[in-house]
């Protein structure tokens, strides 16, 4: 189950949501963001092992009860996914790079509103729903593979 979505730009976190109100996301959500910066920079260095393209940073780390996944768009939004961390549950790389692309797609919709302000808190009900519909998504895909 996707426990928490964050979305930051450079530093800023515009967007978060948490199953619960816990402050060891926000900690999970920043000490994340060192890693995430590491495997950009790798990327973008000319040799990178990967294609520009490819902004799916995979599993950044495990951590206790949670798996920490990132993803950077080419403009270098940042995108983090939190999932408990379960032996019964197993999301593929593929299921979770599309999650990603959608949670990406909606970002790309919610600030190409013209009445957006730049690196401001993203309020957007459509976000919202693209959002919850993910969280509930990895929630059925997750009953499926029980």
């Amino acid at each position: 189950m996707a426990c928490c979505v964050a979305v930051l730009i450079k530093e800023n976190l515009i967007y978060l949501r948490r199953s619960t109100e816990e402050l060891k996301f926000l900690f999970l959500i920043h000490a994340s963001i060192d890693i995430l910066d590491d495997k950009v920079n790798q990327l973008t260095k000319p040799g990178g092992d990967r294609d520009a393209k490819d902004f799916y940073l995979g599993l950044l780390y495990p951590v206790e009860e949670y798996k920490i996944y990132g993803y950077v768009s080419p403009t270098r939004v940042k995108f983090i996914l939190i999932f408990e961390h379960s032996t019964s549950i197993s999301l593929k790389d593929a299921d979770i790079k599309l999650l990603f692309q959608r949670l990406h797609q909606a970002y790309i919709d919610c600030i190409s509103n013209p009445f957006y302000e730049p690196i401001t808190q993203l309020k957007s009900k459509r976000f919202e729903q693209v959002v919850s519909s993910l969280m509930v998504q990895t929630d059925s895909m997750a009953s499926s593979c029980r």
